[in-house]
């Protein structure tokens, strides 16, 4: 005998249940997409130091930047490859396995004498960073929904640029330390591993959500304006590592070696980055009209 078919359920439905699982697992979405922050501003104070000690190896004026921005290159090129990884491996059991080899990974440089080894550990964290990254995003849709969802985004993106401006302060009081010291930060991924593995519940069917019938008439995707955000994302990210590689040369040219110094006078700029985000998404008006005139 067959069975009365009932009615799909709306999407939101089938994800999930956890918006009331307790404020942990949100506070290790925002921990864990604070990580690859880490590592695009935590050395900038320490790179003249750096430069310094490798001094004898060519090309160390272009490798020691490349040792700070090297992580994001990577971070944005295989990020959209990630994707497609997270829904095979499942996001929890990546994630995971990702911050401890963001933690391994990281504080390498701590006993690697190479400049070049140094440079390619970056590169291997810049690849655990865009996993991370992605888990945590997407299991911020896959927890939440609807303005619960768009809160704990905007939060995600709110944490990322104030945890900047810390970091700045923090990787310059332990350059003091030497240049080596501020890699030992890295070694918080094997804190959060655990935590998440413990805390992290599994969410519901991969594409579950996404696979009941749209209710409305399909739009086509925005290919051009996605294109104009993804350049104008690209110009924002230079434009941000402009600032804390050529800062900490430039204080050391002006006999500022300091460390904590250094960190402090970058931070001051990150933290004007994080005012003027807030201000401008408080402006009335649309953004693409003001955008012109920043």
């Amino acid at each position: 005998m067959s069975r009365p078919m009932s009615p799909p359920a709306p999407a939101d439905s089938l994800r999930p249940n956890t918006e009331n699982a307790g404020p942990l697992r949100a506070v290790l979405l925002m921990a864990g997409s604070c990580l690859p922050v880490l590592g695009a501003v935590l050395l900038a104070p320490v790179l003249p130091k750096m430069q310094d000690h490798f001094a004898t190896v060519p090309g160390v004026k272009t490798l020691v930047p490349i040792v700070l921005t090297i992580p994001a290159l990577a971070l944005a090129l295989l990020a959209p490859f990630a994707g497609v990884i997270v829904d095979r491996l499942g996001r929890v059991r990546l994630l995971v396995a990702a911050t401890i080899v963001y933690a391994l990974l990281g504080t390498a440089p701590l006993w690697l004498d190479s400049l070049g080894a140094i440079v390619i550990s970056r590169v291997l964290v810049g690849i655990a960073e865009a996993a991370i990254m992605t888990c945590c995003t997407t299991l911020i849709g896959d927890y939440y929904s609807g303005r619960t969802r768009e809160r704990y985004l905007a939060l995600q993106t709110m944490c990322a640029s104030i945890s900047a401006t810390a970091f700045f302060v923090i990787g310059g009081a332990l350059g003091s330390a030497g240049w080596r010291a501020p890699f030992w930060i890295y070694a918080v991924g094997l804190l959060l591993a655990p935590a998440m593995a413990l805390t992290l519940s599994r969410p519901g069917p991969a594409g579950a959500a996404e696979t009941a019938e749209p209710t409305g008439e399909k739009r086509p995707f925005p290919v051009r304006l996605l294109a104009g955000i993804c350049a104008l994302t690209v110009f924002g990210a230079m434009v941000f590592y402009t600032v804390p590689v050529e800062m900490s040369y430039l204080l050391d040219d002006l006999s500022v070696k300091s460390t904590g110094v250094i960190g402090l006078a970058t931070a001051v700029a990150s933290a004007a980055t994080v005012v003027g985000s807030i201000t401008f998404t408080r402006l009335s008006g649309s953004p693409d009209r003001r955008l012109p005139l920043i």
